[in-house]
């Protein structure tokens, strides 16, 4: 079972300007708005990373290139990580420069494949980026915090956010001596859950200990209630 946080946000509003005058009843009413916030533990995470070769043709770049991704693929497996989550996209190519003596000189093809991992461990972060250290990946790119069912989280946001609206909406009533009548009108629109982005350093360097963050979901929902007095 997860471990979340939840943190209800005060907003009290006799008036608020998600409704307009039209819209609003006649009768005496009173119009709030709920919010809720909830910290949620990521549970699935995308490493994104390139393999690229610099040779003297295409041929032996694309070699050098499906050479790492063998050496992937065969870490992963010793690793325990199942190999049919490496998506790999077409190996793109192109002429690669340098500059000596202030002139642009070939010095080859560089061929780049654009590789992700969806991990659904997330405590095995580190341990996958070892893997790609040791395969000779150059370029490591974002790494991607987020939530198998993110929706799940989304409506016990939204029924906390309810519950706020009418906490709310009974403690103005009854600081105005009224009783908190039938909802007049509802005004919802959902929030989706915001993944936790990273970005990693080159891997010639010292790979870092990542611990994934919280992952925050908010939800509103403002209403008008009647007033019986």
């Amino acid at each position: 079972m997860k471990i979340f946080n939840v943190l209800l946000v005060s907003c009290l509003f006799v008036a608020t300007p998600w409704v307009s005058a039209s819209n609003l009843p006649e009768k005496a009413h009173v119009s709030v708005s709920g919010i809720a916030k909830i910290l949620v533990k990521p549970d699935t995470v995308k490493i994104e990373f390139q393999s690229i070769a610099v040779e003297n043709d295409s041929d032996d770049a694309k070699r050098e290139v499906d050479k790492q991704v063998q050496q992937i693929l065969s870490k992963l497996q010793k690793g325990g990580f199942d190999q049919a989550l490496l998506k790999r996209a077409d190996i793109q190519m192109r002429p690669e420069y340098e500059y000596i003596e202030k002139k642009r000189t070939p010095v080859g093809v560089k061929a780049t494949r654009n590789l992700s991992y969806q991990l659904g461990d997330v405590t095995k972060v580190n341990e996958f980026l070892q893997i790609l250290v040791k395969s000779d990946i150059s370029s490591i790119g974002q790494i991607n915090y987020a939530l198998k069912e993110p929706v799940q989280w989304q409506l016990k946001a939204r029924d906390l956010a309810v519950k706020d609206s009418i906490n709310k909406a009974k403690g103005l009533a009854k600081s105005y001596q009224a009783a908190l009548g039938d909802v007049y009108s509802i005004n919802y629109q959902t929030n989706n859950a915001q993944p936790v982005l990273m970005r990693m350093v080159e891997s010639d360097q010292m790979v870092p200990s990542y611990q994934n963050n919280e992952i925050t979901i908010t939800e509103q929902v403002n209403a008008v209630f009647l007033l019986n007095h």
